[in-house]
């Protein structure tokens, strides 16, 4: 039988790119020379894991000392938050935000300089826009995210990472790759809260064969002692 698509629930993405751009502005005195997004789709359809790679550049007077990004997730669909560099843990936590969502704030090292580049890295769990229809043993799944930065990136990579045997049905827009079960983006030239938006539509199975091979030899270790019959006693 097959069951009617649900949407996931309204904690999973608790606001748009639209109320998104209203409530924060837009910065020019700090850019992103390069960033790379690794979304890695979990089993479970409506959670996934976010890292983030970040090279900032510091362009004005301003001393870049934290950094801010404001999750589209609400706080309790957020766990196991992480920041690091190449020296190590940096600290992050995650705050309270002015709007929808939950601001994450990490500490950089030291402060970045004008002119001073730095490289950095954080990642995080959360909960993410999914329909899921199910059809028997098999589960159709719909998932849509987007990525806003309030400073302008010159180049940004997104990775989409289906999970283990999922079999990907459709992309949009079409993908710069497609290797598997990776889907990866390539955008140039990204303009301060210009959206990057994608939808991947995937089906995986949600049979367990392990399970069923195990079953189907206790079913026949009992058939075969059911059919023994004891040789006469002479």
């Amino acid at each position: 039988m097959t069951e009617n698509a649900r949407p996931a629930p309204a904690t999973d993405a608790i606001t748009t790119p639209q109320r998104y751009r209203e409530l924060r502005p837009g910065i020019d005195s700090f850019r992103l020379l390069s960033a790379t997004l690794t979304v890695t789709l979990l089993p479970d359809p409506r959670r996934a894991r976010y890292e983030y790679a970040c090279h900032l550049e510091t362009l004005g007077p301003v001393l870049a000392r934290y950094w801010c990004y404001h999750l589209p997730a609400a706080p309790e669909a957020v766990a196991d938050l992480r920041a690091w560099d190449e020296r190590g843990k940096l600290t992050a936590r995650l705050l309270p935000s002015e709007g929808p969502g939950t601001r994450l704030e990490i500490r950089l090292r030291q402060p970045v300089k004008p002119g001073e580049r730095y490289h950095f890295s954080y990642s995080y769990e959360a909960a993410v826009g999914t329909v899921v229809a199910r059809d028997g043993t098999r589960r159709t799944v719909t998932y849509s995210d987007w990525v806003i930065f309030n400073i302008p990136c010159n180049e940004l990579m997104v990775h989409v990472d289906l999970p283990p045997h999922a079999r990907t049905l459709a992309v949009v827009p079409a993908p710069s790759e497609h290797d598997g079960e990776r889907i990866t983006y390539r955008i140039l030239e990204l303009r301060a809260l210009e959206t990057v938006s994608f939808v991947v539509a995937y089906r995986v199975s949600t049979h367990r064969p392990g399970y069923r091979r195990i079953a189907a030899a206790f079913a026949s270790a009992i058939t075969r002692d059911d059919d023994f019959t004891e040789p006469p006693r002479w």
